[in-house]
Parts: C-alpha cells; sequence; structure tokens
C-alpha cells in the first residue's frame, strides 16, 4: 500500500511540474511572439526599414535602383524580385546607353565551374522609371519548417555603352544608388549582408555590389507552431489514457480531424509530406490508432473472460 501511495504522490508531483513548465514556457515567450507580430505589421506598413546597399551623393546623371523581394518559394527554391528604379539627370541625359545585370554568384574556392546567367534590365535614357519582375534561386531546406532558413548571394552589375565599348561601374563610381525592400506576408525575417571582397566571387558581369540574404520564419511563427503541436500531442495522449472506452472511438475521430485541421492551420498552401510537422502529425494520428486497437483488443478480451 505504501509503494502504491509513493507511487501516486510521484506521479502527480511529475503532473504538477509538467503543467508549470509549460506554463512558464507560454508565458515566457508570449512576450516575444507579440514584439515579432509588431515588428512585422509595423515593417510592412513602413518604408523606414530599407536596406541601403550604395548611396550617391550625386544630384547629376545617377541611377537609382529599388528591388523589392516579392515572395519567396521554399518548394521551387525560388524568390520572385521586382526591380525598378530611374536615371537621373539634371539636365539632358547623355548618349550612353546603360544597362543593369542582377544574377547570383559563387564564391571561387566553392568548387562550382558554372557562371551563372545574369538578368539584363534596360535602363531607360531619357529618365523615364524601368521595372521589371525576375527570378532568382534560393537555397534552403524547406523540411525544417518552421525552423527553415533560406540565403541567397546575389550580385549586381551596371554596364555603361558608349559607341559599342562596354564599361563596368565599380563600388566607388558614385554612380548608382541601391536599396533593398521587402513586401512579406508572414513570412521571413531577413538579413542582408555586404560581400566587402568581390575579388573573391564569380559572376559573368564585374559587379559593381555583391551582397548575401538570409530568410527565416518570424519568432511569433515558431512559437505558434512550437506550442500548437505540443498542445496536440498533450491532448492526444489524455484522450487515449485517461477516456473510458465508450468513448474512446469518438474521441479517436475528433482526434484524426482536428491533426488534420491542425495541419491546415500551420502549414498553410505547403504539399503534404514535405516538413517535419507532417512526419509528426502522421505520427500522432498512427499512434491514435495503434492505442485504439490495443485498447479494443483488451476490452474485448475482458469481456470474453467475463462470459
Amino acid at each position: 500500500m505504501e509503494i502504491k501511495t509513493l507511487k501516486h504522490t510521484f506521479l502527480l508531483y511529475g503532473i504538477n511540474l509538467f503543467i508549470a513548465s509549460l506554463i512558464v514556457i507560454i508565458i515566457a515567450g508570449l512576450p516575444f511572439a507579440i514584439s515579432s507580430i509588431y515588428s512585422e505589421v509595423v515593417s510592412n506598413s513602413s518604408d523606414a526599414d530599407k536596406f541601403i546597399l550604395i548611396e550617391s551623393d550625386r544630384t547629376d546623371d545617377f541611377t537609382h535602383v529599388e528591388i523589392l523581394s516579392k515572395e519567396l518559394d521554399p518548394i521551387n527554391q525560388t524568390i520572385n524580385l521586382k526591380v525598378f528604379g530611374y536615371r537621373n539627370c539634371d539636365a539632358k541625359c547623355d548618349i550612353k546607353q546603360l544597362k543593369l545585370h542582377i544574377s547570383n554568384f559563387y564564391y571561387k574556392d566553392s568548387n562550382e565551374n558554372r557562371i551563372p546567367e545574369s538578368f539584363i534590365i534596360n535602363i531607360p535614357a531619357d529618365g523615364s522609371e524601368f521595372e521589371e519582375d525576375i527570378i532568382l534561386p534560393i537555397n534552403g531546406v524547406v523540411y525544417e519548417y518552421p525552423y527553415d532558413r533560406y540565403s541567397m548571394l546575389t550580385a549586381i552589375a551596371l554596364e555603361s555603352i558608349v559607341k559599342g565599348v562596354s564599361t563596368y561601374a565599380k563600388t566607388d563610381d558614385n554612380r548608382i544608388r541601391i536599396l533593398l525592400d521587402e513586401q512579406t506576408s508572414r513570412l521571413q525575417d531577413t538579413e542582408h549582408r555586404i560581400i566587402p571582397d568581390l575579388r573573391k566571387i564569380m559572376t559573368e558581369h564585374p559587379p559593381v555590389i555583391a551582397f548575401a540574404s538570409n530568410y527565416e520564419r518570424p519568432f511569433y511563427v515558431k512559437y505558434i507552431v512550437t506550442l500548437l503541436v505540443i498542445l496536440l500531442i498533450i491532448t492526444t495522449t489524455a484522450t487515449i489514457f485517461l477516456s473510458d472506452f465508450s468513448k474512446l472511438i469518438t474521441g479517436s475521430a475528433g482526434i484524426i480531424i482536428g491533426v488534420w485541421g491542425t495541419r491546415s492551420l500551420l502549414l498553410g498552401n505547403l504539399p503534404p509530406d514535405v516538413t517535419l510537422i507532417d512526419i509528426v502529425l502522421t505520427m500522432i494520428v498512427i499512434g491514435t490508432l495503434i492505442c485504439v486497437a490495443i485498447k479494443s483488443a483488451l476490452y474485448a478480451r475482458k469481456h470474453i473472460k467475463r462470459d
């Protein structure tokens, strides 16, 4: 009797400790999640967070370029960029033709022999605005959602053509201004880093600037997904082991429906069976069915012995 009472006491202590830990995790993470949501709302409604790649202090004959990240596709490993801007001239622009080359790049020590192709954007000589949509590849693993990270290496070259002779702008030419901006919807926290030594990279054209961009999910997405999965596991465990057999069948059906409803809520339009969350949810369903089958067999065995 004393051993049984001791086990019961330890079980209660364990349950109380687990409940307290869960409450602490929820309360501790909630302020960061709210801050993450607020930061994303503010950044999506403001232009103050634009990242300046190159600043020009010239007032005559310089090119203004903005690159807007519109949509990151984790399945096809691409990112859609909108490139727009204009050529600014105080008086009439000269006769030179300007072309903007945007591409990925490789580091020369990466054992990559293929030179990435550039997207070419013609800059109007009359000072009118230009706008182009381009798609560049990214690197990342969607399987790790919501902790997936993606990276993009981008190089930009400015070509000037006069009487058939091409020259490429250098960083210190002060002839171009480049800004980066984001247009996200529950998408990514972004970090840009300028590559200081252009001699270490390999591109199709001599770049005026090169930079690396890293994308990851906002904290609140990680927090909500992780919390919901933990709560789903707790609910499933409680339903299986604490419910009477008469209520277990309907309870397990509710669990299975709830799992796929949770999947739709957490993963949105991501295809099935591509993330770690899919595997966890599938294991919950399989575990539920196995436990129901075992409890059904034990229930039938008990009634057969009674008869």
